[in-house]
């Protein structure tokens, strides 16, 4: 192997790791921004109007969650 495609191989995986953590930072920022604004807006509202936010609320961490199992298991299949 040339010197050449061993530092694109170390580069490639640090940039995968990168962004992977990057990924998972904004999830984890997307999901505590929601979690928060939620609850205070709730309490002012009617009980029906906060059952709905709450189920948006969950289905919303539903989607984050898929997303993240399925970045994980992509990782599995993608070889760079």
């Amino acid at each position: 192997m040339n010197p050449n495609r061993i530092i694109d191989m170390i580069v490639r995986q640090v940039m995968r790791r990168l962004v992977n953590r990057g990924v998972d930072k904004g999830f984890d920022l997307a999901d505590r921004m929601t979690g928060n604004s939620g609850q205070n807006s709730r309490q002012s509202l009617d009980p029906e109007a906060a059952r709905r936010m709450s189920e948006s609320s969950s289905r919303q961490k539903q989607s984050i969650k898929q997303a993240r199992q399925l970045t994980r298991q992509m990782r599995r299949f993608m070889r760079f």
